[in-house]
């Protein structure tokens, strides 16, 4: 499946616009564009498929783009991936948009790169997200403090076309 990044760009820009500090009476955002439940501490009508109990996982799909969230256990959102490949980046919603972000390439199951963060240690990798092409892990801390997500892909990532 290719994927034309520029004209998912609306609809990247409205989950963004629709996370943003401008008061509500101000946004005019299309009803058919929005992503219902996405960026919530609670998404209404989605279920946590999380694979770990340290975390909550919520998955929505808009205009061929996959986007998970990853919560705390006490629904702190914590961060919004896009993970489908091609297009895969973080919205800057919840507490970890400003931190690391790392994408791996698995393509033979074996890391490539290192990714290093500040931790009270012992620490602990959970995977807590897996489809036929990527594997979530977020990293926490010995207290359960949330240190790092990684986003492994398990096949290659389509090249993005030049332009011009």
């Amino acid at each position: 499946m290719r994927i034309n990044l520029k004209s998912l760009f609306p609809v990247m820009l409205l989950a963004i616009a629709a996370t943003s500090h401008v008061n509500a009476a101000e946004q005019k955002l299309d009803p058919a564009n929005v992503i219902r439940g996405l960026g919530d501490r609670v998404p209404a009508g989605a279920k946590n498929i999380s694979l770990s109990p340290l975390f909550k996982v919520y998955a929505f799909e808009k205009s061929g783009l996959k986007f998970v969230q990853i919560n705390s256990p006490k629904d702190e959102v914590l961060t919004v991936l896009i993970v489908t490949p091609g297009a895969q980046s973080r919205l800057p919603i919840g507490r970890a948009a400003e931190e690391p972000f790392a994408i791996v390439n698995d393509e033979q199951n074996k890391p490539l790169g290192m990714v290093t963060a500040a931790a009270t240690c012992p620490c602990s990798a959970q995977v807590v997200y897996e489809d036929a092409t990527t594997r979530i892990v977020v990293i926490s801390g010995a207290n359960g403090e949330y240190i790092q997500t990684v986003v492994i892909n398990k096949v290659k990532t389509p090249s993005t076309p030049p332009t011009g």
